[in-house]
Formats: C-alpha cells, structure tokens, sequence
C-alpha cells in the first residue's frame, strides 16, 4: 500500500495553534482496536492528539465529530521520513507530553516458511521505527519538562505461542531497548513503560484467528472458544479495558512506574 510521506505543510485545526495547559499526545497506530480506543480516552481528559497511522483520517474524523482536538499525519513507521514529520507536527504545537508506540502485527506464519526479507519488513516495523520515533522526539520531552511513553507488546512476550515468530521476538526485542532507555531518560523525567495485552477483541485478532483456523482446520469462533478458556476470567478483553491502563501510564498520575512490562490479559501469564 501506498503511503504518502513526502514533505507537506501541517495541517492545522481548532485549536491546534500551541495551546498552554493543554496536553498534547503523538499516538502511531491509532486508527483502529486498541490504538484508537487510547486515543479516544485521551481526548476525553482534554489532550491534542497527533494521530498517525497508514490512513489516519477515518478514525480522526470520528474522533473530531466527538470534539477532540485531532491532527491526522499520514505515514507507515517503518519509514524514516515519517518520524521527522511527527516530530515536526508536535514542534508545531509547541510540546509533547505522552508518546504511544503502536505497531500492526506481523505476518502469523511458521517458522519455517519465514524468509529474509520477512524478517526485515518486520524489524523495521516493530523495532527500528518505534525506537526512531523515540530518538527524534526526546528533545520535545525536555522541553515540556517530562513527558509518558508507553508501547504496545503482547503477553507472547513472555509466553511465546507458534505461529508468531516475528511478533515473539522482535516485540521482546522492542521491550528491552526500551527498558534500557527507561533507565537512561529517567533522569530527565522521562518515564517508559510497556503494556502487554492477552487476546482482545480487535479486527487484528480476527485475522489471527482465521489464519490460525486455517492451519488447525477448525473455524475462527472455535479458536476464540479456546483462547477465552486458557483465560482465568474466561473472556477475552475489549480496546477500552487496554485504554484504561495506558491512558494511566501515559499521564501525570503515574509519577513513579517506568520501566516496566505490566501484563492486561486476565490473568493469562502471572509468571514474571
């Protein structure tokens, strides 16, 4: 797919001149499951929301017609020129204050059948352009005093299931550099932490499940049934029940959890 990331003016809303006492928040990956539902949470406790994804505008729309103060900024994150467009977007608002690190999943194939250039697509997605994005706005943070991050993983983290080699890795991947920077960021009021849903009901999810079905040879209802049985709440989760604990760590509440992995899947891995 095609993905516009040339140069282009930043577009501006109401409101989106920088506006002081108004918190403002870059979230990539934001159109769509729990991406979205984090960003409509925080529209509701007033933040500016830069929202970035492969087609944002949808979903900023929504978001716009429920009064949120939205700049929608196109661009896929495995591309180097999108994080110099979203640092710039949030230097025209003058600060950043919280940081959401969202990424599609990748391709759910064996092992096996994984190539070279999978691997690659991959670590650019997950790891490299994340990390990128994090470099190029920490002078933002400083600026504004301080500032929350938190990324989006997976309990396979911890627990790695079949299937998902590029996921079970690189996110582990991910989750280190980026405790490692908590280390390093604390000092300037920077605080990084990540949070690792189980299974929660989300159109990423569903394709899961269909290609998981293929391979069994069982339908994808099926899978769901038996993915909400290993759970001890014996459910899977909905976006917002996510939102919530991010929307936390991403805000002036959590003064003192960085570094940290907190798991928001009922109870499916307790191990630490």
């Amino acid at each position: 797919m095609a993905v516009d990331v040339s140069p282009q003016p930043t577009p501006r809303g109401p409101g989106m001149s920088a506006a002081p006492g108004r918190p403002v928040a870059l979230l990539t990956g934001a159109s769509s499951g729990m991406g979205f539902a984090v960003a409509r949470r925080l529209a509701g406790e007033g933040y500016i929301l830069i929202l970035s994804s492969r087609r944002p505008e949808p979903a900023a729309q929504r978001l716009q017609a429920e009064g949120a103060t939205v700049l929608p900024v196109t661009g896929d994150l495995a591309l180097p020129e999108t994080a110099e467009r979203l640092a710039a977007a949030a230097g025209e608002l003058g600060r950043l204050d919280a940081l959401l690190l969202n990424t599609p999943g990748p391709a759910v194939r064996p092992f096996v059948q994984l190539t070279d250039d999978d691997w690659d697509g991959a670590f650019r997605l997950l790891v490299q352009g994340p990390l990128r994005l994090l470099r190029r706005v920490v002078p933002l943070f400083e600026r504004s005093g301080g500032g929350r991050v938190v990324a989006i993983t997976s309990f396979t983290v911890k627990q790695p299931g079949p299937g998902s080699s590029l996921s079970n890795a690189l996110r582990a991947c991910l989750v280190n550099a980026l405790k490692t920077a908590a280390l390093e960021l604390a000092p300037s009021g920077i605080l990084i932490n990540m949070v690792a849903p189980g299974y929660t009901l989300t159109e990423s999810l569903r394709e899961w499940n269909a290609a998981h079905a293929a391979r069994q040879g069982i339908t994808p209802d099926q899978v769901a049934a038996e993915a909400a049985a290993r759970i001890p709440l014996r459910r899977l989760a909905r976006p917002e029940e996510i939102a919530e604990v991010v929307a936390f760590l991403l805000s002036p509440r959590n003064s003192y959890i960085t570094g940290q992995q907190v798991g928001a899947d009922g109870g499916l891995v307790v191990a630490l």
